[in-house]
């Protein structure tokens, strides 16, 4: 679904991105980690259209979409969740959702959604449904402004933007920050639950253990460039991922507790 080869990018003369390469199959989840600077989000950016790429290629479903403009993108079927949420606080819960469509909405074609249905030309109003039933606190709290919400609460909430444009490729970029624990699982089982739907997702993160719980595979960036890549079993059992980004044995979200 998403293929990136030799992927340069940065901003002005800081060289960020040195020769990325990587790719996403339908249906898995892939967590891209690494520490804090060393790229991860200048890659999301870059795949999102928000920042130009300086060489290389970004693939999605066989179409190359690097140079091409982010509302396009999305409406190609690939969303992005970015680091920080980024709502509309002063705008309630319902509008910033329904934001979140107003790109395909206003598309000349109809979208996949994340939801595998024979009837994928959803009015915004269906879809928000199926967001309210994904996070039933956005329901209850429909009326209420964004940013007087809990950080956990927003986190939802720019999820469920993302999915208001029913993407294919769900990018999410350190859907753990400032998210209480409790509140961290509860998300990464969404995000698996979003999964068993159809719904592809590259996960971004800095909290490797969260992240490769759920991950089918995983790639290590470090300054720019991948170093290490395999399935989420082979990244823990590596010496360099425990030490670096583990600092104990690995256990998936459901034997923590």
């Amino acid at each position: 679904m998403l293929r990136i080869l030799n992927l340069e990018a940065g901003y002005g003369a800081l060289r960020v991105l040195k020769g990325i390469s990587l790719h996403v199959s339908p249906g898995e989840i892939v967590a891209v980690i690494g520490a804090n600077g060393a790229g991860k989000t200048t890659l999301l950016k870059t795949i999102a259209g928000i920042l130009k790429a300086r060489a290389g290629e970004v693939e999605f479903d066989k179409r190359r979409i690097h140079n091409d403009p982010a509302e396009r993108i999305v409406r190609y079927g690939c969303g992005l969740v970015p680091e920080g949420r980024h709502i509309f606080s002063t705008l309630t819960v319902r509008e910033n959702l329904l934001l979140g469509a107003y790109s395909v909405a206003r598309a000349s074609r109809p979208w996949h959604f994340w939801r595998r249905r024979t009837d994928n030309q959803r009015r915004p109003d269906e879809t928000l449904a199926q967001i309210y039933e994904l996070f039933g606190i956005l329901k209850e709290r429909s009326s209420q402004l964004a940013g007087t919400l809990s950080g956990g609460q927003q986190q939802m909430l720019a999820i469920g933007r993302a999915l208001m444009a029913r993407p294919r490729l769900l990018m999410m970029d350190e859907p753990s920050l400032g998210v209480a624990p409790l509140v961290v699982k509860d998300i990464y089982r969404t995000i698996v639950n979003l999964k068993r739907t159809g719904l592809t997702i590259l996960l971004v993160e800095q909290n490797a253990r969260a992240a490769l719980a759920v991950a089918d595979r995983g790639y290590v960036i470090e300054t720019g460039q991948i170093v290490l890549q395999g399935t989420a079993r082979q990244l823990c059992d590596s010496p360099e991922v425990q030490r670096a980004y583990l600092g104990k044995e690995y256990r998936s979200i459901d034997e923590d507790e």
